[in-house]
């Protein structure tokens, strides 16, 4: 496959406690066959404990390929069900896919445009 004119990149990046969540509630909207990478982050400053220990807890980087349509319904599903609009909760985005090639989902080919 090469063209993807509907196809999207759904990623999520979610703390440890609840990847598994994640993956459920895309399971739920029919989309399979995610990427999991172990990630940290340095953007916020680190929660501290009453001990005066720093803490950062660890996340997951979420990559899945779908229909843009549920893609983005399954971003949202994310955003509610994990509650991401707290702060350190993850986030979820997508991004067209402009080029895909060693995937076939169920699209017609067609042949490339030269620039």
């Amino acid at each position: 496959m090469e063209h993807t004119a509907n196809t999207s990149l759904l990623i999520a990046i979610v703390t440890d406690d609840v990847s598994d969540k994640a993956l459920d509630v895309a399971d739920r909207s029919g989309i399979s066959g995610v990427t999991m990478v172990p990630a940290s982050g340095i953007g916020s400053p680190p929660i501290k404990t009453f001990f005066g220990l720093t803490f950062q807890s660890a996340m997951t980087l979420l990559f899945w390929i779908a229909d843009t349509e549920v893609a983005n319904r399954t971003a949202l599903q994310l955003r509610n069900e994990l509650n991401l609009d707290s702060p350190r909760q993850g986030l979820a985005l997508t991004l067209p896919v402009d080029r895909l090639y060693g995937l076939n989902i169920n699209q017609p080919e067609t042949p490339p445009t030269t620039p």
